[in-house]
């Protein structure tokens, strides 16, 4: 019998990975990054990330699919993200999200990429009209 290779923490981490952005000039697109903390971070120009969830995401989604943010956006003077504080609820308590974000899916304890994110574009385009897709 051949053992079949597992690829282990590390080599999944460096695999490319296909998410959504949303720039804080309402730009959206999909982006195929190393699904890495430090590929995370420098795609949307971060010293720090962290992972952001909300009730008003689930309503959307139907799923548990986070925002992956700036953690030091508002100490850096990073701009107002539209679509991210509307997502984070910003309209009911006014703490707003700041710099370009990503989305990503919660599943326990990881954050894994989209299985989906043609889908989650979509509906977030139809949800939030100010969003253009990015065009290359």
């Amino acid at each position: 019998m051949t053992a079949i290779p597992v690829m282990g923490a590390i080599e999944k981490e460096r695999k490319m990975a296909k998410t959504v952005k949303i720039t804080t000039d309402n730009k959206i697109s999909i982006v195929d990054i190393p699904w890495t903390a430090e590929a995370k971070e420098q795609a949307i120009c971060a010293d720090c990330v962290e992972t952001v969830k909300t009730q008003i995401m689930y309503n959307l989604f139907h799923d548990t699919v986070v925002m992956i943010v700036d953690e030091s956006g508002i100490i850096n003077n990073r701009p107002f993200n539209l679509a991210g504080s509307f997502l984070y609820g910003t309209q009911y308590h006014g703490t707003p999200i700041v710099g370009d974000i990503l989305f990503g899916l919660q599943s326990g304890p990881e954050i894994l990429p989209p299985e989906n994110p043609e889908d989650i574009m979509h509906l977030l385009m139809m949800k939030i009209p100010e969003l253009q897709e990015e065009t290359r």
